[in-house]
């Protein structure tokens, strides 16, 4: 049986203790956002969506469906119980 340590070949971005503490940044998140749409620029969903909405509108649609998978985001927080 193979044990849970890090392999010292495996490259550092598949080392856990490697992972974000914190969740992505308005400009990381605009960042990720832009490219997202640069590299899916020539898709005919992308282009129905910015035809649709103007391109600020799909900047954003983008930006908040990646702050939502990102598990450490607020916009996936929860209260455990009551604050009062």
């Amino acid at each position: 049986m193979q044990s849970k340590t890090r392999n010292e070949n495996e490259p550092d971005w598949l080392n856990p203790a490697n992972d974000r503490k914190t969740p992505y940044t308005d400009a990381e998140l605009d960042r990720l956002a832009s490219d997202f749409l640069a590299m899916n620029k020539d898709v005919a969903v992308w282009k129905n969506l910015i035809a649709r909405v103007g391109e600020l509108e799909a900047h954003a649609a983008v930006k908040q469906r990646l702050a939502a998978r990102d598990r450490k985001s607020l916009i996936n927080w929860h209260p455990s119980q009551s604050t009062h």
